[in-house]
């Protein structure tokens, strides 16, 4: 009987304790000085700064659409005409994308010259190389295998007799970025059979094939996204 009570008494002391020191700290509390109130005239603390994030508004990692319109056959017997021009542009490839050398990757592309008055059209695929340059200017160069609907030898007037059905396509723009989206490209645009430069020869014509080509100069609209 006289251990239950003494522990009962023990028990008693702890918790007469523990509610003490409770008591103990809420005064303490309470007598420290409460913070003084911002003073009425005091300028609030600016804001953070955060930098704005730049870029001169090209991206080479994006899909592109661009239409425009060329002169056709500048400087041959197709000369005085026009062709429509679609094109689309894919994302860079993706290798090396945080390496010096990133920037020699080239973009697949693809792309039409409509002629409107009847005369060589072409489709065209291959590769393209896009450089920014500062304030929003970049330049590019391509080179592309392309299909044409025109004469490989023995042209009717005004037309040009071109070789080899299948001929290369190659050329450089010169562009500016109004966005992130919008650009324009001034282009110079060649097809050839690549005779001079390669030594083709086309299949049946031999050293005879002709290679005349056609440059077109134009220019077109773009839409990054």
């Amino acid at each position: 009987m006289t251990d239950r009570l003494e522990t009962r008494w023990l028990a008693g002391i702890a918790i007469a304790l523990a509610a003490i020191a409770i008591s103990f700290e809420a005064a303490a509390a309470d007598l420290l000085p409460a913070p003084p109130p911002p003073s009425p005239g005091a300028p609030a603390p600016p804001p953070p700064i955060v930098a704005a994030p730049v870029s001169n508004g090209y991206d080479p990692y994006r899909y592109e659409i661009r239409f425009g319109a060329f002169a056709h056959g500048v400087g041959g017997v197709e000369k005085g005409t026009y062709d429509l021009s679609p094109e689309l542009i894919l994302p860079r490839l993706p290798f090396g994308q945080t390496e010096w050398w990133s920037i020699l990757v080239p973009r697949p592309h693809a792309g039409a010259l409509l002629n409107l008055e009847g005369r060589t059209s072409a489709v065209y695929v291959g590769a393209l190389w896009s450089f920014p340059l500062p304030r929003r200017f970049f330049a590019e160069f391509f080179l592309d295998g392309a299909d044409h609907n025109g004469y490989l030898t023995n042209p009717p007037p005004g037309r040009s007799s071109l070789g080899c059905p299948f001929l290369f396509h190659v050329g450089g723009s010169a562009g500016y970025s109004f966005d992130q989206h919008w650009n324009v490209t001034f282009t110079f645009d060649h097809l050839s059979n690549g005779k001079h430069v390669f030594g083709v020869e086309c299949s049946g014509l031999g050293s005879n094939s002709p290679n005349p080509g056609l440059n077109n100069y134009g220019a077109r609209l773009g839409y990054a996204f």
